[in-house]
C-alpha cells in the first residue's frame, strides 16, 4: 500500500504539467521500443523532440568515466576505476576499493553485490563471471552497447528499453568515448503491479562508450563499457556503467557499477527513502540478462 499511495502521489504531481517534455512518466502502456520515445514525451508525435541539447539532471556527468591507470598493485583488477573515485590519493583509494570488498555478499547466482556511500552518492557494485573466450566477450560486448533487456518475475517487469531508431539528444564530448555511443535516448521501466499494471518510466542518455581498452600494466587483458547518465525529468539521479572484461586466462567477467541520489525534485526527494531494494532488484536483473546473453551460442 505504500508504493501505491506514493507512486500515486508522484504521478499526480507530474500530470500537473502536461507540455511535451522528457521526464518520468507514470502510464499503463506497457513499453516497448516502438512506444517508448511517446511515452517519455507523454504524447504521440515525435515532432516534439527537443530540437536543443536536453540537460542532465546532475553536475557530476562523467562520473563512471573509465579511468585505465596503472598504479602499483592495481594490475590485478581487471576492471578500470570510474572518474568519480577518490583518485588523487594512492592510500585513499586503497581504502576506498577495500571498503567495497568487505561490503560483499554474493546470491545465490554467485553475483558479487557491494554497496558503499561516498560524497553524497550511493554505490553499487555488482560483479560475476559469465564464460570464457572471445566469442563470449564480443556477445557480451554487443549486449552492452545496444542496452535493450527486458525482465519478467511474475507479475513485475523492468528493464531498459532504446528506440528502434537511435536518437542522440546530449552534446557528449567525443573524449568521454572511444567510440561514437551506439545508443542515445532511452527509457528505463519498471512495472508496479496494481489491479491495472501501471508503469514507471524515466529518461536516460548514454554518455559515453569505450573498446577494447587495454592498461599498460596488464595489456593482454581488454575491457569494454558502456555508461548513461540520468536526465532532467529523472526520479534519479546518477549514472550507470556496465563493462565486460576479457582476462589474460580467457575468463569473461561483467561489472555493473552504480552512483545515485535523489533528483533535486520534489517528487525525486520522495522517492528516494524506498527506491535502494528497487534499485538492487534492477541490476541483478540485468546481470542475469548479460549471463544469458554470454552462454548464446
Amino acid at each position: 500500500m505504500r508504493w501505491v499511495l506514493l507512486f500515486a502521489a508522484a504521478a499526480t504531481a507530474a500530470a500537473i504539467d502536461e507540455a511535451p517534455k522528457l521526464r518520468t512518466r507514470f502510464t499503463f502502456r506497457r513499453p516497448t521500443g516502438e512506444n517508448i520515445l511517446s511515452i517519455l514525451l507523454g504524447c504521440d508525435d515525435l515532432d516534439q523532440l527537443p530540437e536543443k541539447e536536453v540537460k542532465f539532471n546532475h553536475s557530476s556527468v562523467g562520473i563512471t568515466r573509465p579511468i585505465l591507470c596503472n598504479i602499483p598493485g592495481e594490475s590485478h583488477h581487471v576492471f578500470p576505476l570510474c572518474s568519480g573515485f577518490p583518485l588523487d590519493n594512492e592510500s585513499k583509494l586503497n581504502r576506498f576499493l577495500d571498503r567495497f570488498e568487505r561490503s560483499s555478499s554474493y546470491t545465490s547466482d554467485n553475483i558479487a553485490c557491494s554497496s558503499i556511500s561516498h560524497n553524497g552518492w550511493r554505490l553499487l557494485r555488482f560483479h560475476k563471471r559469465v564464460g570464457s573466450g572471445e566469442q563470449c566477450y564480443n556477445q557480451v560486448q554487443t549486449a552492452i552497447y545496444n542496452w535493450d533487456f527486458v525482465s519478467y518475475e511474475g507479475k513485475k517487469s523492468t528493464g531498459i528499453l532504446a528506440p528502434k531508431q537511435s536518437v542522440h539528444l546530449a552534446n557528449i564530448k567525443e573524449a568521454q568515448s572511444t567510440i561514437h555511443p551506439r545508443r542515445g535516448l532511452m527509457g528505463t521501466f519498471s512495472e508496479i503491479p496494481l489491479l491495472r499494471p501501471l508503469f514507471v518510466v524515466n529518461p536516460i542518455h548514454v554518455i559515453c562508450d569505450m573498446k577494447n581498452c587495454r592498461k599498460k600494466s596488464n595489456p593482454s587483458s581488454i575491457v569494454s563499457s558502456s555508461s548513461y547518465a540520468t536526465l532532467d525529468g529523472h526520479l534519479l539521479a546518477g549514472e550507470e556503467r556496465v563493462s565486460v572484461a576479457l582476462s589474460e586466462n580467457n575468463a569473461v567477467d561483467v561489472e555493473i557499477i552504480s552512483f545515485s541520489r535523489s533528483a533535486p525534485s520534489i517528487n525525486g526527494r520522495i522517492v528516494w527513502p524506498f527506491i535502494g531494494r528497487m534499485q538492487k532488484l534492477f541490476f541483478l536483473k540485468e546481470m542475469e540478462h548479460l549471463s544469458r546473453v554470454a552462454k548464446c551460442k
